[in-house]
């Protein structure tokens, strides 16, 4: 089945129109469905959450219950007055269960004070048997119409992929408010755990921007950052060594990116444009930069102890005095950028 995750829009119930008469109580349904507890689910068309005698599990029915009048029991010669059917939606197995809301596509189930994930049964036919009660603690975030699976173990957060299974984010957070949304598309997953596995990181993030392979990957013992390439599960590419505290990806033909160390910031060459020549060319000795177009030619402007001044970004020479205030005070750059390197 192919579901796009972001996008992943489904139908909760079936089409046809169920009516549950008022005079047919939830005890005359427990006794038809062998059930102890029933909970039903607000605008669910007829769903509840059932806790079953022969399991003391929660599971979800869908469930038709009817009481006939006294003349459609003579016309029909019926036995019983009440007709009850009912269709398990959600097996029986879980000691709590919630529903769908607000176009989640997965609940929050428990088990022996264990939470896991499961999935739109409706969509994923062995939802049930997919999921994993492993975790301390789940917590659902929405962002930009994509749903994250935020986990807690051993008293630190992280994050998995509900749909892939596959973890995102070591759960080595103190908040989950703190820890980065990671997310990968499925055709990555095998490319994801082998990167991860290769480099002993602890998070991947991927430039969502190019979809070219590139990642950044936080080593696990340095907490260091490195930036890489693979288009396979084997091939991997070094763009820049994990050496930094923060990384930002390359700008589409972009020829630097910024790197940070210490909360200073440097300059980075792009593999793709000087290949086996790629280093840092610029110290991570600044507070801030600002990239200009001047007549074409892009230079960089620098700021160092409140002041800014110019900066040849492929040498890391230094170009003006540090006298201004704002990037905007600068003169206009009149030195010689050079673009690329000499052989």
């Amino acid at each position: 089945m192919n579901i796009k995750k972001s996008t992943f829009f489904f139908l909760l119930f079936i089409s046809y129109s169920i009516t549950i008469a008022q005079n047919v109580s939830d005890k005359d349904i427990l006794k038809q469905i062998k059930g102890k507890e029933i909970e039903w689910i607000a605008g669910g068309n007829s769903l509840a959450k059932v806790l079953m005698k022969s399991t003391k599990k929660w599971g979800i029915y869908h469930i038709e219950a009817y009481e006939y009048s006294d003349e459609e029991i003579e016309e029909l010669l019926l036995d019983d007055k009440f007709e009850i059917n009912f269709e398990e939606v959600v097996a029986p197995k879980f000691d709590s269960i919630g529903w769908f809301k607000d176009m989640e596509p997965f609940i929050i189930v428990k088990n022996n004070k264990k939470y896991g994930v499961l999935m739109n049964p409706y969509e994923i036919p062995d939802a049930v048997e997919k999921v994993n009660c492993m975790y301390d603690a789940i917590k659902i975030v929405e962002n930009d119409g994509r749903f994250y699976t935020l986990v807690k173990q051993n008293k630190k957060w992280g994050l998995v992929d509900w749909f892939e299974d596959v973890t995102l984010v070591e759960p080595s957070f103190d908040k989950p408010e703190d820890v980065p949304l990671v997310w990968i598309e499925p055709w990555a997953k095998d490319m994801f755990i082998a990167s991860k596995k290769k480099l002993d990181a602890d998070i991947l993030i991927f430039d969502e921007g190019n979809g070219d392979g590139v990642f950044k990957a936080r080593n696990k013992n340095t907490k260091k950052w490195g930036m890489y390439q693979s288009l396979g599960s084997e091939a991997l590419t070094t763009l820049i060594p994990a050496n930094y505290d923060s990384i930002n990806f390359f700008n589409f033909n972009g020829k630097y990116t910024s790197v940070y160390n210490e909360d200073k910031v440097g300059i980075y060459l792009s593999y793709w444009s000087y290949g086996d020549k790629a280093k840092q060319t610029v110290p991570c000795i600044y507070d801030d930069y600002k990239k200009f177009d001047a007549d074409g030619v892009p230079k960089l402007a620098v700021k160092k102890n409140g002041k800014w001044g110019w900066i040849n970004w492929l040498t890391g020479e230094e170009q003006s005095e540090f006298n201004y205030e704002t990037p905007e005070d600068l003169p206009y750059p009149y030195f010689n950028q050079d673009i690329w390197m000499e052989d």
